[in-house]
């Protein structure tokens, strides 16, 4: 055998096993321009994919974060059908086994919404539909929950999936493009929702991220998710503000890229 195709296969094997024995949980939010896509490696090895944003950037910047090996996604969680959220995940269907989809009830009259749908049938891809309260069990120390899933409302924000992931001491609110009417329900439910880590709802929109919200999450970090000279003036002045008033150390990847953490 050639001695440096020798070489290379030996590498490859010692990154494989550095990868596979990390035992840290990864989150990395990622840089896809104007939408929100999130993903999680659990200690486990398991890939959770919050999102898929606008386009098939969501590709390139997937294999910044797995390894060029890796090919399954354990779980796809769709938060809402709006485009900024869902597009990339057509194109991951394609390149990815996905194990399972994760949905609301909502299942809007609309073409992207048949398009996906039409994805779907032709993998052969039956998604789940979660409720409040649904919890997924990795290992005795990480869970996740899911906080909200309305599906009713004609503002497909509203019907945003809301999740809460808690590892060892830390926890993680992850909230879609949520509006403040939602977030006034998820509060009215009593539920616990303070979280160390805040994915900022609706990429800093001022209407999301209300100061009771806050108070009730009272984050550490708070990471928004948005474009380059977007259309839509995100993140909004009045949703800094308040995320200011709150103290948390605000993150975008509009301005540091793709957010990597690790615990």
């Amino acid at each position: 055998m050639n001695k440096l195709v020798l070489i290379l296969i030996i590498i490859s094997i010692l990154l494989f096993s550095l990868y596979t024995y990390d035992d840290n949980l990864k989150i990395s939010f990622l840089d896809v321009g104007q939408g929100d896509a999130i993903l999680i490696r659990t200690p486990q090895g398991q890939n959770i994919l919050i999102d898929g944003g606008p386009d098939n950037v969501l590709l390139s910047e997937l294999a910044k974060v797995l390894p060029w090996w890796e090919r399954d996604i354990d779980y796809l969680v769709i938060t809402h059908y709006h485009a900024d959220h869902m597009m990339g995940f057509i194109e991951v269907l394609n390149k990815y086994k996905v194990k399972n989809i994760l949905v609301t009830a909502h299942q809007p009259d609309d073409f992207l919404y048949q398009v996906w749908n039409d994805k779907l049938s032709e993998r052969n891809i039956q998604p789940t539909i979660v409720k409040a309260g649904d919890k997924f069990i990795v290992s005795d120390d990480l869970y996740w929950q899911v906080i909200l899933a309305d599906s009713d409302h004609e503002d497909y924000n509203d019907n945003s999936l809301v999740i809460k992931l808690s590892y060892k001491n830390k926890d993680f609110m992850f909230t879609g493009d949520l509006s403040i009417a939602g977030e006034e329900k998820i509060i009215s439910s009593g539920i616990d929702i303070s979280a160390e880590y805040l994915k900022v709802g609706h990429h800093g929109s001022r209407y999301s991220s209300s100061d009771e919200f806050l108070k009730a999450v009272n984050p550490q970090f708070c990471i928004i998710q948005s474009g380059v000279g977007n259309d839509y003036g995100h993140p909004h002045s009045e949703a800094l503000s308040r995320l200011e008033n709150i103290g948390c150390q605000i993150m975008n990847t509009q301005n540091l890229g793709t957010l990597n953490f690790s615990f």
